[in-house]
C-alpha cells in the first residue's frame, strides 16, 4: 500500500476509519499512527508519542539511542469510553501506557507498568475487560486494570516448541467466542495461537505461513502484522516486507477461515498475490492525503509525516513561512547532529526537491 519502511504493524477498524500503528524506533516524536478508510490508501494522522521522554540518551545527549525506542508496541479503540490507548515496552525495561481521544492526540502518559510488554498486542473483550498478550519464545497473557492503565494479573500461557524456534509479535483478537494470538517467527513466518476457554488458554498453534513469497521481488516474506475485519465481515491481514533499501513496506492479503476456526491467507499460485481485488468497503468519504506532494512548512506544528532523530531542541527551531533550522549541536558525526529532521523514503525510487 505504502513503499515506506512502517514496520510491525498493527491495524484496527474504528467505525469506517482504518488506523495502523507502526515502530520508529529514535525518531520523534514516536509510534506514528497511519488513517484510512479502504485499507488500501493511506495518509498519516499523528503521533501516539508526542516526544520520547524516556532518558537522555533519547536527547542525544551523553548518550545515542539508534535502534532502541519504540519497538512493535500496541494500539486500539475503547468504544466504552471513546479513547484510543497505546502501550510499548521500552529499553526492556518498563512499559509505557498513553491515550487520546482522537487519533491527532493530543496524547497523555500515565503511570508505567514495572514490566516489559514485550512485542505486544491488546485486545478490548465484549466485557470491555482489556488483555495484552506479549513476550518472546513464551508468550504471556496480562489483564488490565478497569481503567486499562495498571496490571491486574499475568500469566504465561504458550511456550514455542523448539521445532519452531522463536515466536514474537502478539496481536490478540476474537473471534466467535475464540481467543487468538497471531504471532511472528522472524523474519520468515506467521503462526496463530488459539483458545476455546478463555484468553488464559490453553492454546493451540497452528502455521499460518512460512517462506512464502511476497508481492515485491526480492522483499522477503511478510511478517509480523496484524488481522482486521471489514464493515462487510471480511477479513484481512496486513503485514511487512523486508524491502531493502526502502525499508519494512506494508502489504495486505485476503483471509479466509477454515470451518474450525482457523485462518488461512489467500494465495495466488501458493504465494502472496501481486494484486487482490479492491477491498468491498463504503466510499471513502474523501480522498486520503498522498505520500508525495509539497509542504511549505506554512503551520505552527510540523506535519504528521516528519520525525526529527532523536528529541529536538525545539528553543532551535521555528515554523512559519517556512521551517527554520538553527544549529543545536557541533559535532563533526551526522549521527550525533541533533535537531536532524527527517521524512521517510519513498520507493522503489523517489527525489526530493529542497527550496533554501
Amino acid at each position: 500500500m505504502l513503499w515506506e519502511d512502517l514496520a510491525d504493524i498493527d491495524v484496527f477498524r474504528v467505525d469506517d476509519t482504518y488506523y495502523y500503528s507502526a515502530s520508529t524506533m529514535h525518531y520523534s516524536p514516536g509510534a506514528p499512527i497511519l488513517r484510512s478508510y479502504d485499507l488500501v490508501n493511506w495518509e498519516y494522522a499523528g503521533h501516539s508519542v508526542p516526544t520520547l521522554d524516556f532518558g537522555s540518551k533519547y536527547d542525544l545527549n551523553g548518550g545515542r539511542a539508534y535502534v532502541n525506542g519504540i519497538w512493535a508496541s500496541f494500539l486500539n479503540y475503547r468504544k466504552s469510553n471513546k479513547t484510543f490507548y497505546w502501550g510499548g515496552c521500552i529499553d526492556f525495561s518498563k512499559t509505557y501506557i498513553y491515550t487520546a481521544t482522537s487519533a491527532e492526540g493530543p496524547w497523555n502518559r500515565h503511570t508505567t507498568i514495572n514490566k516489559c510488554y514485550y512485542d505486544a498486542g491488546l485486545l478490548i473483550d465484549d466485557n470491555d475487560t482489556m488483555y495484552v498478550a506479549y513476550g518472546n519464545t513464551n508468550i504471556s497473557v496480562a489483564q488490565l486494570s478497569a481503567d486499562g492503565k495498571t496490571e491486574v494479573r499475568s500469566q504465561q500461557v504458550f511456550s514455542t516448541p523448539s521445532s519452531v524456534g522463536t515466536l514474537e509479535g502478539s496481536r490478540m483478537y476474537k473471534r466467535n467466542g475464540a481467543y487468538y494470538i497471531f504471532l511472528t517467527r522472524p523474519a520468515n513466518g506467521q503462526y496463530v495461537l488459539k483458545s476455546t476457554n478463555g484468553p488464559f488458554g490453553p492454546y493451540e498453534m497452528r502455521q499460518v505461513l512460512l517462506n512464502m513469497g511476497g508481492p515485491v521481488s526480492g522483499g522477503g516474506v511478510p511478517h509480523q502484522g496484524g488481522l482486521v475485519q471489514t464493515q462487510n465481515g471480511a477479513w484481512y491481514y496486513m503485514a511487512f516486507q523486508d524491502a531493502y533499501p526502502g525499508g519494512r513496506i506494508p502489504v495486505l492479503a485476503p483471509i479466509t477461515w477454515t470451518s474450525d476456526g482457523w485462518p488461512t491467507v489467500q494465495t495466488v499460485n501458493g504465494s502472496w498475490g501481486g494484486s487482490y481485488p479492491y477491498p468491498n468497503v463504503p466510499r471513502p468519504p474523501r480522498q486520503v492525503k498522498p505520500p508525495t506532494g509539497t509542504d511549505t512548512f506554512t503551520g505552527t506544528q510540523l506535519s504528521p509525516e516528519w520525525e526529527w532523530n532523536h528529541n529536538p531542541d525545539t528553543s532551535k527551531y521555528s515554523l512559519g513561512n517556512g521551517l527554520r533550522l538553527q544549529t543545536a549541536t557541533v559535532t563533526n558525526d551526522l549521527y550525533s547532529a541533533r535537531n536532524t529532521l527527517t521524512h521517510r523514503i519513498l520507493g522503489p525510487s523517489s527525489t526530493a526537491t529542497i527550496q533554501l
